[in-house]
Protein backbone atom coordinates (compact mmCIF):
# COMPACT_ATOMS: atom_id res chain seq x y z
CA UNK A 1 0.00 0.00 0.00
CA UNK A 2 2.74 2.45 1.21
CA UNK A 3 5.02 1.57 -1.91
CA UNK A 4 2.00 3.29 -4.36
CA UNK A 5 2.31 6.44 -5.82
CA UNK A 6 0.95 8.94 -4.06
CA UNK A 7 -1.32 10.42 -6.85
CA UNK A 8 -3.05 6.57 -6.44
CA UNK A 9 -3.55 6.22 -3.03
CA UNK A 10 -5.35 9.51 -2.37
CA UNK A 11 -7.56 8.36 -5.08
CA UNK A 12 -7.88 5.17 -3.43
CA UNK A 13 -8.99 6.93 -0.42
CA UNK A 14 -11.20 9.00 -1.67
CA UNK A 15 -13.40 6.24 -3.23
CA UNK A 16 -13.11 4.55 -0.13
CA UNK A 17 -14.83 7.69 2.04
CA UNK A 18 -17.83 8.29 -0.68
CA UNK A 19 -18.27 4.52 -0.49
CA UNK A 20 -18.43 4.78 3.29
CA UNK A 21 -20.85 7.77 3.59
CA UNK A 22 -22.58 6.32 0.87
CA UNK A 23 -23.64 3.48 2.85
CA UNK A 24 -24.29 4.86 6.05
CA UNK A 25 -26.89 7.45 4.20
CA UNK A 26 -28.72 4.37 2.77
CA UNK A 27 -28.77 2.74 6.17
CA UNK A 28 -30.05 6.09 7.72
CA UNK A 29 -32.65 5.96 5.10
CA UNK A 30 -33.46 2.71 6.11
CA UNK A 31 -33.70 3.03 9.44
CA UNK A 32 -36.35 5.90 8.87
CA UNK A 33 -34.16 8.87 9.84
CA UNK A 34 -34.47 11.00 6.77
CA UNK A 35 -38.24 12.24 6.21
CA UNK A 36 -39.64 14.81 3.69
CA UNK A 37 -39.43 18.67 5.10
CA UNK A 38 -41.85 19.71 6.52
CA UNK A 39 -43.59 23.51 5.84
CA UNK A 40 -45.72 25.18 8.21
CA UNK A 41 -47.42 28.35 7.29
CA UNK A 42 -48.12 30.61 10.14
CA UNK A 43 -51.74 31.03 11.65
CA UNK A 44 -52.43 34.74 11.01
CA UNK A 45 -55.66 34.89 11.14
CA UNK A 46 -59.17 32.68 13.09
CA UNK A 47 -60.71 29.94 11.38
CA UNK A 48 -64.77 29.85 10.76
CA UNK A 49 -66.72 26.60 10.13
CA UNK A 50 -70.00 26.58 8.96
CA UNK A 51 -72.59 23.87 8.53
CA UNK A 52 -75.72 24.69 7.11
CA UNK A 53 -78.22 23.56 4.09
CA UNK A 54 -78.10 25.77 1.64
CA UNK A 55 -81.38 26.26 -1.08
CA UNK A 56 -81.76 28.41 -4.44
CA UNK A 57 -78.14 27.99 -5.01
CA UNK A 58 -78.26 27.26 -8.56
CA UNK A 59 -80.65 29.76 -9.32
CA UNK A 60 -77.36 32.28 -10.03
CA UNK A 61 -75.81 33.60 -12.92
CA UNK A 62 -71.88 33.68 -13.23
CA UNK A 63 -72.42 37.30 -12.49
CA UNK A 64 -73.05 36.00 -8.55
CA UNK A 65 -71.68 33.81 -5.90
CA UNK A 66 -73.10 32.74 -2.75
CA UNK A 67 -70.60 32.67 -0.11
CA UNK A 68 -69.70 31.87 3.60
CA UNK A 69 -68.07 35.33 4.19
CA UNK A 70 -66.19 37.77 6.12
CA UNK A 71 -66.64 41.73 6.24
CA UNK A 72 -65.35 44.54 8.27
CA UNK A 73 -67.50 46.54 9.88
CA UNK A 74 -68.65 49.20 6.97
CA UNK A 75 -67.11 47.31 3.97
CA UNK A 76 -69.44 45.94 1.22
CA UNK A 77 -66.47 44.11 0.23
CA UNK A 78 -65.24 40.75 1.58
CA UNK A 79 -62.11 40.19 3.45
CA UNK A 80 -62.32 36.62 2.63
CA UNK A 81 -64.96 34.46 0.89
CA UNK A 82 -65.40 30.95 -0.07
CA UNK A 83 -68.46 29.72 -2.47
CA UNK A 84 -71.09 27.70 -2.39
CA UNK A 85 -71.11 24.81 -4.55
CA UNK A 86 -73.70 22.09 -2.60
CA UNK A 87 -77.52 23.03 -3.14
CA UNK A 88 -80.09 21.23 -0.90
CA UNK A 89 -77.13 19.49 1.18
CA UNK A 90 -76.11 19.60 3.97
CA UNK A 91 -72.67 20.78 3.60
CA UNK A 92 -69.43 22.10 5.83
CA UNK A 93 -67.27 24.87 4.64
CA UNK A 94 -64.23 26.38 6.56
CA UNK A 95 -62.97 29.62 6.27
CA UNK A 96 -59.02 30.06 7.27
CA UNK A 97 -56.92 32.59 8.45
CA UNK A 98 -59.51 35.12 8.60
CA UNK A 99 -58.16 38.56 8.99
CA UNK A 100 -58.52 40.02 12.66
CA UNK A 101 -60.46 42.89 11.85
CA UNK A 102 -63.34 41.13 10.07
CA UNK A 103 -65.56 40.35 12.40
CA UNK A 104 -68.83 39.93 10.71
CA UNK A 105 -69.53 36.62 9.15
CA UNK A 106 -72.22 36.26 6.23
CA UNK A 107 -73.93 33.97 4.10
CA UNK A 108 -74.30 36.32 1.54
CA UNK A 109 -74.23 36.91 -1.99
CA UNK A 110 -71.71 38.73 -3.70
CA UNK A 111 -71.09 39.96 -7.18
CA UNK A 112 -67.99 39.02 -9.44
CA UNK A 113 -65.74 41.98 -7.75
CA UNK A 114 -66.71 40.41 -4.06
CA UNK A 115 -69.10 43.13 -3.15
CA UNK A 116 -72.10 42.70 -1.28
CA UNK A 117 -75.35 41.91 -3.12
CA UNK A 118 -77.45 41.00 -0.20
CA UNK A 119 -77.24 39.00 2.89
CA UNK A 120 -78.99 36.25 4.04
CA UNK A 121 -77.45 35.63 7.31
CA UNK A 122 -74.95 37.11 10.08
CA UNK A 123 -72.84 36.26 12.67
CA UNK A 124 -70.99 38.73 14.45
CA UNK A 125 -67.43 38.16 16.57
CA UNK A 126 -66.61 39.18 19.33
CA UNK A 127 -62.83 38.15 21.55
CA UNK A 128 -61.25 35.47 18.84
CA UNK A 129 -57.88 35.14 18.87
CA UNK A 130 -55.95 34.07 15.59
CA UNK A 131 -55.83 30.27 16.72
CA UNK A 132 -59.12 30.20 17.54
CA UNK A 133 -62.39 28.36 15.35
CA UNK A 134 -65.75 29.58 16.05
CA UNK A 135 -68.48 26.74 14.92
CA UNK A 136 -71.60 28.04 13.58
CA UNK A 137 -74.89 25.87 12.27
CA UNK A 138 -77.02 27.93 10.34
CA UNK A 139 -79.85 25.61 10.03
CA UNK A 140 -81.27 25.97 6.34
CA UNK A 141 -80.87 29.02 3.88
CA UNK A 142 -83.13 29.74 0.95
CA UNK A 143 -80.42 31.75 -0.63
CA UNK A 144 -81.90 31.79 -3.73
CA UNK A 145 -82.57 34.74 -5.96
CA UNK A 146 -86.50 36.04 -4.87
CA UNK A 147 -84.93 35.70 -1.24
CA UNK A 148 -82.18 38.05 -1.65
CA UNK A 149 -84.77 40.48 -3.74
CA UNK A 150 -87.32 39.90 -1.29
CA UNK A 151 -85.03 40.68 1.96
CA UNK A 152 -82.63 43.53 0.32
CA UNK A 153 -85.43 45.10 -2.23
CA UNK A 154 -88.36 44.81 -1.08
CA UNK A 155 -88.22 44.70 2.68
CA UNK A 156 -84.75 45.82 3.19
CA UNK A 157 -83.53 49.45 4.45
CA UNK A 158 -82.23 50.12 1.07
CA UNK A 159 -85.38 50.60 -0.89
CA UNK A 160 -88.51 51.96 0.19
CA UNK A 161 -90.63 49.23 -1.56
CA UNK A 162 -92.61 48.26 1.84
CA UNK A 163 -93.50 51.76 2.68
CA UNK A 164 -96.09 52.15 0.19
CA UNK A 165 -96.22 48.09 -0.98
CA UNK A 166 -97.70 46.80 2.60
CA UNK A 167 -100.61 44.86 3.63
CA UNK A 168 -102.52 48.07 5.02
CA UNK A 169 -101.41 50.63 2.33
CA UNK A 170 -100.46 48.36 -1.19
CA UNK A 171 -100.23 50.70 -3.57
CA UNK A 172 -102.25 49.99 -6.14
CA UNK A 173 -103.37 46.96 -4.86
CA UNK A 174 -99.49 45.57 -4.50
CA UNK A 175 -98.77 44.12 -1.59
CA UNK A 176 -94.72 43.19 -1.63
CA UNK A 177 -94.83 42.33 2.21
CA UNK A 178 -92.40 39.10 2.97
CA UNK A 179 -95.14 36.59 2.75
CA UNK A 180 -96.84 38.06 -0.29
CA UNK A 181 -94.60 39.75 -2.77
CA UNK A 182 -94.15 36.32 -5.00
CA UNK A 183 -97.75 35.61 -5.18
CA UNK A 184 -98.57 38.95 -6.13
CA UNK A 185 -96.03 39.66 -8.84
CA UNK A 186 -95.59 36.66 -11.50
CA UNK A 187 -98.29 36.11 -13.24
CA UNK A 188 -100.44 38.35 -11.80
CA UNK A 189 -102.45 40.60 -14.34
CA UNK A 190 -101.02 44.52 -13.73
CA UNK A 191 -103.44 47.23 -12.41
CA UNK A 192 -101.41 50.01 -14.74
CA UNK A 193 -102.00 47.80 -17.38
CA UNK A 194 -104.18 44.70 -17.90
CA UNK A 195 -102.64 43.53 -21.42
CA UNK A 196 -99.00 42.81 -18.98
CA UNK A 197 -98.08 40.92 -15.97
CA UNK A 198 -96.26 42.42 -13.25
CA UNK A 199 -93.62 39.63 -14.01
CA UNK A 200 -93.74 37.29 -17.19
CA UNK A 201 -91.62 34.56 -15.71
CA UNK A 202 -88.53 34.58 -18.73
CA UNK A 203 -89.52 37.97 -20.10
CA UNK A 204 -88.08 41.17 -18.33
CA UNK A 205 -88.93 43.01 -21.43
CA UNK A 206 -92.40 42.08 -20.80
CA UNK A 207 -92.90 43.03 -17.35
CA UNK A 208 -94.49 45.65 -15.74
CA UNK A 209 -92.10 45.35 -12.73
CA UNK A 210 -89.10 45.55 -14.66
CA UNK A 211 -90.71 48.36 -16.88
CA UNK A 212 -91.34 50.83 -13.73
CA UNK A 213 -88.16 50.78 -12.05
CA UNK A 214 -86.55 51.44 -15.26
CA UNK A 215 -88.60 54.30 -16.72
CA UNK A 216 -86.50 57.38 -16.73
CA UNK A 217 -90.07 59.55 -16.56
CA UNK A 218 -91.16 57.22 -13.04
CA UNK A 219 -90.06 58.27 -9.36
CA UNK A 220 -89.54 54.67 -8.60
CA UNK A 221 -85.87 55.19 -9.79
CA UNK A 222 -84.97 57.72 -6.82
CA UNK A 223 -85.82 55.09 -4.33
CA UNK A 224 -82.99 52.88 -5.16
CA UNK A 225 -79.98 53.54 -2.70
CA UNK A 226 -77.89 51.14 -5.35
CA UNK A 227 -79.85 51.46 -8.20
CA UNK A 228 -77.55 49.61 -11.26
CA UNK A 229 -77.10 46.73 -8.63
CA UNK A 230 -81.28 46.13 -7.79
CA UNK A 231 -82.28 46.62 -11.29
CA UNK A 232 -79.63 44.28 -12.61
CA UNK A 233 -80.26 41.07 -9.77
CA UNK A 234 -84.40 41.73 -10.46
CA UNK A 235 -83.93 41.89 -14.21
CA UNK A 236 -81.92 38.62 -14.13
CA UNK A 237 -84.26 37.06 -11.70
CA UNK A 238 -86.93 37.13 -14.39
CA UNK A 239 -85.46 36.60 -17.12
CA UNK A 240 -83.93 33.26 -15.47
CA UNK A 241 -87.96 32.17 -14.88
CA UNK A 242 -88.63 34.08 -11.80
CA UNK A 243 -88.64 31.12 -9.23
CA UNK A 244 -89.43 31.42 -5.98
Amino acid sequence: MYNLPFTMYNMKLHYTLVFTLSTLLLASCDDGFVTDPVYESEQTGYNVKITGTFNGVDQWSDNYNVVVAAFSEDDEYSSIQKTIQTDGRETAITLSNVPSGAKIIEIAVTNTLRKRVSTFYRYDIENVSADDTIRIDVGKQNVGMFSAINNTIFQGTATTCSRCHSTEKAARGLDLSAENAYKNLVGVKSSKDATQNRVTAGDSGNSMLYKIITDDNGFHKGFFSDYGAFVNIIKSWIDNGAKE
